[in-house]
Formats: C-alpha cells, sequence, structure tokens
C-alpha cells in the first residue's frame, strides 16, 4: 500500500525476491488519476487491485465513484484480479463491467469486530455467489482461537464448490490465515515483511513459506 506509482513498481520487484504466487496492490492512498499500466508492466505475477474503504479495514475516503473508478481502471488495464466488497452499490452490475473488462472479481466481506457463527458465514457466501464473483472471500476478526474454527470450518465445507477465501484477521486468528490454504482456500495474504503488513495478523510471506515447509505442505 504505497502513495505512488514508482514507489509500488519498486516494491513489487523487491518482493519477487520471496517468490510470491499472486500480489496485492492496494490503491487506498493513491491519487485517483494514477494510471495502473506502470505497475502493471512491472511484474508477470498476477495482480489483484483493491481500494479499501475505512469500513472494511482500508483507508480510502474519497467519494465512492472514485473508488470504483480506480478498480475499472486496474482491470482495463490488465490486472488480473479486482477486489470488490459485497456491500458496494449495484455490485452485481460492478462484477458483470469489471468481468467484461477482462478481470475475475474477488467479491469480499469483512466484518472487523467478531466472527459470526458458521451459518451466518454460509450466508454471506451464498450472498457472494449470487453476484457471480469468480472468487468469493470472507474476512473476519478473532477474539478467540475458537473463531479459527468457523473459518476453517467453511472452508473445508465449500472450497471445493467455490474459490473462497476465508480466515479470521488478528493475532487470534493467525491459525486460520495459516491452515486456510492447506484445507482448499484459493489463497491466502502475507506481509512482505515485519511492518509492512496492510492488516492485523499477517506474517511476512519468508515466515509463512518456513512453516509451510515445517509442516510439509509446501
Amino acid at each position: 500500500m504505497e502513495r505512488t506509482v514508482d514507489k509500488t513498481a519498486k516494491v513489487i520487484r523487491q518482493i519477487e525476491r520471496h517468490r510470491p504466487d499472486l500480489l496485492e496492490i492496494r490503491f487506498d492512498l493513491m491519487k485517483p488519476s494514477t494510471s495502473c499500466s506502470e505497475i502493471r508492466s512491472a511484474t508477470h505475477l498476477p495482480i489483484i487491485a483493491t481500494n479499501r474503504r475505512r469500513c472494511e479495514g482500508g483507508v480510502f475516503s474519497g467519494p465512492e465513484a472514485t473508488r470504483t473508478r480506480t478498480l475499472m481502471q486496474a482491470a482495463q488495464e490488465g490486472f488480473d484480479y479486482v477486489d470488490l466488497e459485497l456491500k458496494t452499490r449495484n455490485v452485481d452490475k460492478l462484477v458483470r463491467q469489471l468481468q467484461r473488462s477482462g478481470a475475475r472479481v474477488v467479491v469480499s466481506h469483512h466484518n472487523m469486530k467478531t466472527t459470526p457463527r458458521l451459518s451466518t458465514l454460509e450466508s454471506v457466501l451464498r450472498r457472494e455467489r449470487r453476484t457471480r464473483a469468480d472468487v468469493c472471500k470472507i474476512v473476519t476478526t478473532a477474539s478467540s482461537d475458537l473463531d479459527n474454527l468457523s473459518c476453517l470450518a467453511l472452508v473445508n465445507e465449500h472450497a471445493r464448490q467455490t474459490r473462497l477465501v476465508c480466515f479470521a484477521m488478528g493475532k487470534r486468528g493467525v491459525m486460520s490465515r495459516l491452515l486456510s490454504p492447506v484445507l482448499g482456500a484459493y489463497f491466502t495474504y502475507a506481509s512482505s515483511k515485519v511492518g509492512r503488513e496492510t492488516a492485523s495478523g499477517q506474517l511476512p510471506i519468508s515466515r509463512v513459506r518456513a512453516i509451510y515447509k515445517e509442516l510439509g505442505v509446501a
């Protein structure tokens, strides 16, 4: 999550040394008129464009039309994925527009306070599926170790039918961040290094790879 295209391109080249499978570029802090083409040309890896609102854990505070325009621009300039919140106005229409522009759409839902019970998570998942999302993403906040089990149960039950990303944020949610891909989640998130986290509970990619190697799943 950088403030300029130049800085973002520089960081991408640094991150590539860690062999990520894909990158998320956060546009929260960039100027709305920013072109995405230089970012796209900085790597051959798949890229997710995200412009997260404050109410869902981001820092973007401008007009909604400006936020979604940036995401549309990213799709048109070759980003592989665009993250679009389920609560976005006219989300179904925007999903179709982004897909027509060539991007796959991650429809996401973030609960910044709690981890609901499994039946509630499944209800959210059904709503995301109805948008015809390419990837469904549900992120909660863990207040206890048991909250990880709700996220992992959702992945275990539904990841075979849906490209699903689900885990809990916070220190108590690290378990679900790590184990959800083992149970079939489409991907999980890591930071480039300590101090570069974009959400609570992210571990640096080097540590995540080391843990997976220790578990025998890397």
